[in-house]
């Protein structure tokens, strides 16, 4: 996601973006694949700031994830369940992505 003053943040994360696509692409034929876990706002967090309270709120599950959450995710794209999955990027935001404004 971008955001006003996040241009080198955005700029980074949409590098490793391409590169994992690029990697995706080249290594689809010896059935090597590459994706992206994009995480959204994930605890426990002790940061307990009113803009911190602002960013959850803007979850769609109205929670902050949690490093498990993470894992699994991680776990099943290198499972063999994911062996067609190639070149994505998987959210793990419980929904933040979902809001435009």
């Amino acid at each position: 996601m971008g955001g006003f003053g996040q241009a080198a943040y955005s700029t980074g994360k949409m590098g490793l973006v391409g590169f994992a696509k690029s990697v995706a692409l080249e290594g689809a034929r010896y059935n090597v694949t590459a994706n992206v876990i994009a995480p959204g706002i994930i605890g426990p967090n002790a940061n307990l700031s009113p803009l911190y309270e602002r960013m959850v709120k803007r979850v769609a599950m109205q929670i902050e994830g949690q490093p498990e959450d993470v894992a699994h995710a991680i776990a099943f794209l290198c499972s063999e369940r994911a062996r067609y999955i190639t070149g994505a990027v998987l959210t793990v935001t419980g929904g933040m992505d979902l809001f435009t404004f």
